[in-house]
């Protein structure tokens, strides 16, 4: 039995239990109950079952009013629907109740760039940067470095990935959004060789070998960026890159024809 079914069975225990108290006024109730819909509510995040997510957050939130996380929580489950505004409010009660945790910081920077209030995103990005949790610190510079980029500061935006990398040598996300930014910049040789590096870490992400290939088609590397398309489709066969590598390969002229070569008479 997963996770979220055995909760769902606990709770539906919980509920069986105080049916026959119907014309009783409503128990408050007790921590293990409330714990139990907290818990409930971040299985509902985790699997990306936003609405649901969000219902379960709201519930539970009139008997843990005070609870920083579940406002973060809240916010999270808007902001995968897109209700980045109301994100921003949810976050808001999440950092007045406690503002030294810098992983909130970061969500509300996130709900910020998309509504493209890029400076208030920037200095929640700048505040998390200063954290003395690594993974604060990690996350902080990728988001400043994707700020950057959607900005087309490309400079800037290598910048805050080199930053990025020189934490955690092996993050994707980092050699992925360096990448992204050689790339805008011109500068397609480094761009290779951080996908390259991206495809190493994470062999069957589609994008990572979708980009690399276009790269090396650019850089005049016919054969070898045909061969991380061909990856990109086999990963993502019905997919969005998977089609994109597609229509490259299937393209004409076809990118990877291997040229004629006369016989000798």
């Amino acid at each position: 039995m997963s996770a979220r079914r055995a909760l769902l069975a606990v709770l539906a225990l919980l509920a069986g239990a105080s049916a026959g108290c119907s014309h009783s006024p409503p128990k408050p109730k007790t921590s293990a109950e409330v714990l139990l819909n907290e818990r409930m509510a971040a299985v509902l995040l985790r699997e990306g079952q936003a609405p649901e997510a969000e219902r379960a957050y709201r519930e539970v939130l009139k008997d843990d009013p005070n609870n920083p996380d579940l406002y973060d929580g809240l916010g999270s489950s808007l902001l995968m629907q897109g209700r980045a505004k109301e994100a921003v409010e949810a976050f808001d009660r999440a950092i007045k109740i406690s503002p030294k945790k810098a992983s909130f910081r970061i969500n509300r920077g996130l709900a910020y760039v998309a509504i493209a209030r890029y400076s208030d995103a920037e200095e929640d990005f700048r505040v998390a940067d200063a954290s003395a949790n690594a993974d604060d610190r990690l996350a902080a510079a990728i988001n400043r470095g994707r700020l950057h980029q959607i900005q087309s500061d490309y400079a800037g935006a290598e910048e805050q990935f080199t930053i990025a990398l020189a934490r955690d040598p092996g993050s994707f996300a980092a050699h992925l959004g360096r990448g992204v930014a050689r790339e805008g910049a011109g500068n397609l040789a480094g761009a290779a060789e951080d996908y390259l590096d991206a495809v190493r870490l994470q062999p069957h992400s589609a994008e990572a070998n979708l980009r690399l290939g276009l790269t090396l088609l650019e850089l005049k590397k016919g054969p070898l960026g045909c061969r991380y398309l061909e990856r990109a489709v086999e990963n993502d066969p019905t997919g969005d890159v998977g089609t994109k590598a597609r229509l490259v390969l299937e393209s004409t002229p076809p990118p990877c024809e291997k040229p004629v070569v006369p016989k000798a008479s």
